[in-house]
Formats: structure tokens, sequence, C-alpha cells
């Protein structure tokens, strides 16, 4: 087992000498090999090794004894520990429990991989998760993407790369790698239960698949995967390239959209929703279909639509119409506002009056406390370089400002209700710097990144 962790470290260039890795250890048999695994290569890798566990308190006085068993293990080997838990039982009610400890999860692996400081994150996955993975998003009918099954790494966070150094192992040869190093590993005996689809397919599907239509299926489905992922990049790769950036905003041109080959055009939206939501779960076919040919807007899982508006395809959350509440501006300072944010200094005079996420205004022509605020009906102002009040409304639709994004435009304000500023807009005409003015407040939209 060592030898084929060494040749998929070196196949996939998981490792560097010196790297930091922060190793994920349930107390079951595959994170223990893995564990014990890295140690042993310890020392031809310079590495710097971390203990991380989760106890969700779902087996009751089990889940204890887990915790109690890798930190011991820790404690043996002289390697930081790092530990959470959490009642499951209570706060994972609702929804799929396993995506909320997963959720949980690597959350708090981002926090541990932070103060280990570690670039890499080893969970331990193995070929037999692979198999079962690939045969369950296929029975699930998914696409050829779903079909590379797990990645042998990905990026994780900034700076952290979450690596599967057992990708290539078998179960059966992690067990004899534990036997012959005398470790008894935990044992979650709900994994021997047929109760969640990927224990079926591993207790009753593919045993039946094996004895009577090919004794070499988990080999033929491993290697599938193999091929496709590849070929799934490079696609990938492909319907990146139409996708834009402008504003902090990712978009696809709706003509680029249409004018790729059918094969690409879902995974262009695909892509597009990946980048802004964060993931695709519950994403299937018909979320994507006749989006740029029927010009229409569909509803997407996570509370989120995608729309085909002003020649171009975005993915906006649906809550966006309600706007972020009313926040006092720091002045001097810099205030967030939803997923912008102002930044405010005050000066005795300025020569450059500039551009449209700037503004400039006489600070004794303004009432303080100032405030940001989203747009409410009825809401006035008059428009710089203009002589007369003009509706917010109108002149948001005379701007060609997409009715999405309306209610993210922040309007600043004074202790009065006077509006003094569409952020990133126009500044109102009757708190202009003139030749008089001795103070300046001196406004700059920015995104938050």
């Amino acid at each position: 087992m060592l030898e084929k962790v060494r040749k998929t470290i070196n196949k996939y260039s998981l490792l560097q000498k010196g790297d930091r890795v922060l190793v994920a250890v349930s107390g079951g048999p595959d994170s223990v090999a893995l564990l014990l695994a890295l140690l042993k290569i310890k020392k031809e890798y310079s590495l710097t090794l971390g203990v991380a566990h989760v106890n969700y308190h779902l087996r009751k006085n089990e889940s204890n004894k887990d915790r109690d068993f890798v930190k011991k293990l820790a404690e043996k080997y002289g390697l930081p520990f790092f530990a959470a838990e959490i009642n499951g039982k209570k706060e994972f009610k609702g929804g799929d429990l396993q995506e909320k400890a997963r959720e949980f999860r690597y959350a708090f692996f981002s926090e541990a991989v932070r103060e280990l400081k570690a670039g890499k994150l080893a969970i331990g996955h193995n070929r037999d998760d692979q198999v079962e993975t690939v045969l369950m998003r296929f029975l699930r009918g998914a696409g050829a993407g779903g079909l590379t099954g797990i990645p042998v790494k990905r990026g994780f966070a900034p700076g952290v790369t979450l690596i599967r150094p057992l990708f290539e192992t078998k179960r059966e040869a992690i067990e004899l790698f534990l036997k012959k190093n005398k470790i008894r590993a935990r044992r979650d005996k709900s994994n021997y239960k047929d109760v969640y689809l990927r224990n079926k397919l591993r207790l009753r599907l593919l045993p039946l698949l094996k004895k009577e239509y090919n004794n070499r299926i988990e080999e033929n489905i491993f290697r599938m995967a193999e091929i496709l992922a590849p070929e799934d990049d490079f696609l990938r790769k492909e319907a990146l390239k139409t996708i834009k950036n402008a504003g902090g905003e990712y978009f696809i041109p709706e003509k680029a959209l249409n004018a790729l080959p059918a094969g690409l055009k879902q995974r262009a939206l695909r892509e597009l929703i990946r980048l802004e939501k964060g993931d695709l779960k519950g994403l299937e076919s018909k979320h994507l279909t006749g989006v740029a040919e029927q010009k229409k807007s569909r509803s997407l899982p996570g509370g989120r639509s995608l729309l085909c508006t002003g020649g171009k395809i975005i993915v906006v959350k649906n809550k966006e119409t309600t706007g972020p509440e009313s926040k006092r501006l720091k002045v001097p300072g810099i205030t967030v506002f939803g997923n912008k944010k102002v930044a405010v200094t005050i000066k005795d005079m300025v020569k450059y009056f500039g551009g449209k996420n700037e503004a400039f205004l006489d600070a004794k022509k303004v009432s303080p406390p100032l405030f940001l605020r989203s747009r409410r009906a009825g809401d006035r102002f008059m428009p710089f370089g203009m002589t007369k009040y003009k509706k917010v409304q109108d002149f948001m639709v005379d701007e060609k400002i997409p009715a999405y994004k309306r209610a993210q435009v922040p309007v600043l304000t004074d202790d009065r209700g006077e509006i003094l500023w569409l952020a990133g807009y126009r500044p109102d005409e009757r708190f202009r710097v003139t030749k008089k003015t001795k103070k300046i407040i001196c406004l700059k939209l920015l995104e938050v990144k």
C-alpha cells in the first residue's frame, strides 16, 4: 500500500518537499491508514503534519471514543491536534444531515489549515470510494463531468490544496496495511447498514454486478473516470473562455453562448453558476434549458436565478430585490454595504473631481450623520448637472441599470433624509463643490473582495 501511495503522490504531484499537511482523521480505517502512511514518508518529504478531527456526537458514546482514539494517536506521534465538536442531532435538523455535516467539517478544516499554516489538506478517500461515487452519479443521471467522480486534488482555500493520497489504493489493501502495522482503527457500524445509497451500492449492487455481469466492474468504472477526467477538464476550460467579469459580476454574452457548439452551452452555464454560487448542488439539465435561445429566466437550487437580460446571462440571488438595510456611514472610514463598500475622507480642497465611482460633496451643505441604504418608493434627488428633481426610479431606467441590480445601488443620505449620492452613478447637484467650499467629503465606491 505504501508503494501505491508513493506512486499516486508522484503521479499527481500531490506533495512537495517541506509541505505542511493537515490530515483529516475520523478514526476509521481509511483516515488512520492515511496518517500512518504519511508518517512513514514524513522524513522522505520533510513533511510537517497535523491532525484534525470532528466529533458530531451522532453515535452516542462511540463518537467520544472516536475523538479520544484520534487524540491519542496524534499524541503518540507528537503531532498538533485540532478538534471541533457539535451536537449534530440538534444542529443538523432539517435538510440533508450528511451535507450539513460536510459543510461544518470543511469550515473547521479551513480554520485548522490556517492555524497550522498548512498548504495541503489530506483526506482519506480511496479507490473504492471513487468507484462508488461514479456509480452513484451514473444512477442519478450525471453527465460526463459528474462521471469523473472525486478529483485526486483540488483547490480548497487560497494557498491550500486538498489531496487524496489513497486515491488509487483499494480498501482491502488498506485493511491489510493496518493489520501488518498492528493498528486497530475505529469502526462506524452504520457503514454496514444498507440505509444510505452509497452503502447499498457497496453492500448489494457492486457485489451483484461483479458476480453476475463483470468481475472487473470496479476496475472498469475507475478507468472510465480516469479517461473522462482530462477530457472534462479540457471542455471546462473551453467553456470558461466565454465567461467575462466586469464590475465584480460574472456573465456570459448572449451572442457568445448562442455561438457555442451544443456540447459546450450547458457546460458554460454550469461554470458560470459554479463561479457565482460556489457549487452545483441540486443542479439539473432542466435548470439550464432554453435560457439564451428563448430569453428565459430559470430558478436554480440554492435561492438563485439564471437570467437573460441586457444581452448577457447572469446568476443572481433571489433575495437581491430587497437590498441591504440602512447603515450609518463611517466618516472618515470604510463602510461595507452588501457587495460594495464606501471609503470616506475629509479634505480641504481637491483639484480632481473623480469619475463614476467617486463623489465630492461640500461638507457644510450636508447634515451629519450620513447613512447608506437601498432605494425606496418615491425617492427623488437632483442629479448632478440638472436643475430639477427626478425620481430615482426614472433615473435608474434612463441609466439602463438592470432591474435586478437597482436594489443593490447604495443610496447615500444625510440626517434629514436628503439623497446626496447614488453611489456609482450620480451625486446630487445641491451638494456640489464650489469656489466657496472649505471642507470636502470625498467618497469612493469599491467592490468587496
